[in-house]
């Protein structure tokens, strides 16, 4: 019996002042988490600008097919409240697409 197909999943990255180090390390986060939850990760986007921008995120969920986005934390996406929930309506209502947090904060 053939191995049961796993849903795709990308991967969202903020790196705007991050260091190579810090990179790597979140890098390699992302694909740890969809191993271990059964996903396959496609594609990680690095945002390397200050602000959030949320335009064009549904529609790249949406044209790659996936159903999943991981991301290390919400607090990753943004410290402020109101625009993790832009961002989390843009996934979750806009491109019908789950959350996942790899490192969620205490």
């Amino acid at each position: 019996m053939p191995a049961p197909e796993l849903e795709p999943a990308f991967g969202y990255l903020r790196i705007h002042d991050a260091s190579s180090e810090e990179v790597a390390l979140l890098e390699k986060q992302l694909p740890d988490y969809a191993k271990a939850h059964d996903l396959n990760l496609r594609q990680i986007y690095r945002e390397r600008h200050r602000v959030l921008r949320v335009a064009g995120l549904a529609d790249w969920l949406l044209d790659g097919g996936a159903q999943h986005l991981i991301v290390p934390s919400m607090d990753h996406v943004s410290e402020h409240p109101i625009a993790r929930l832009v961002f989390y309506e843009a996934v979750c209502l806009d491109a019908r697409a789950e959350v996942h947090e790899a490192c969620p904060a205490p």
